[in-house]
């Protein structure tokens, strides 16, 4: 059994959570895949939308041991942490970038966050906005930026706030064991609707 961790902070964005970890649930298009979430504590974090999440472990508790991919869900809390928080965050995503074993995703204000503290400078990437990032200090891969919905970059993936279904589906991807028929029909749900992407694949 594989475990995903999402990584949420206060004022999540819950809409960048449900389409993956709902697949990453779901049988029929994923097997072997267990979600759990992350914080800072184990206080209950409250998302922008009002839904109320308990986390199941701390920051600290998140081993390469027990977590096959890291998933950094956006908010509107991520540009005002403490420093701290801050550096566990970076040294943790540097741990599991550095393991090529690992998938790492991170989405909308996740995404600046990384490309803020030099961690997309490696590596095709998008944000929501390149202006905000790319005079920043610590930001040098602006020729690496792609402007798409979201972009997969071998075991890294970021993607734009407003494209949660295509972060699902890079994700997967990303996982490399996921069927690419499984991957394409989740991701042709919510795009085409699914009584078209279920004529388009009952035939195969």
């Amino acid at each position: 059994m594989k475990n995903i961790v999402f990584l949420i902070l206060d004022e999540f964005a819950d809409w960048e959570t449900a389409f993956l970890a709902s697949a990453l649930n779901e049988e029929n298009i994923t097997q072997n895949y267990s979600v759990s979430y992350a914080s800072t504590d184990k206080d209950i974090k409250i998302s922008m939308g009002n839904l109320k999440m308990l986390p199941d472990m701390t920051l600290e508790e998140i081993t390469e041991d027990n977590t096959d991919g890291l998933i950094l869900i956006g908010g509107k809390t991520w540009r005002n942490q403490s420093f701290e928080t801050n550096y566990t965050l970076i040294e943790l995503v540097k741990k599991f970038k550095n393991n090529p074993n690992k998938v790492v995703g991170a989405i909308c204000d996740a995404a600046y966050f990384l490309a803020t503290n030099g961690l997309l400078n490696d590596c095709k990437h998008t944000v929501n906005n390149l202006a905000e990032i790319k005079d920043n200090e610590n930001y040098t891969n602006s020729e690496n930026f792609v402007k798409a919905e979201s972009v997969i970059d071998g075991k890294m993936v970021t993607a734009r706030g407003d494209s949660p279904v295509h972060f699902a589906k890079d994700v997967m991807k990303a996982l490399g064991n996921i069927p690419e028929k499984n991957i394409n029909f989740f991701f042709d749900m919510y795009t085409i609707g699914f009584e078209k992407a279920f004529e388009k694949y009952s035939d195969e």
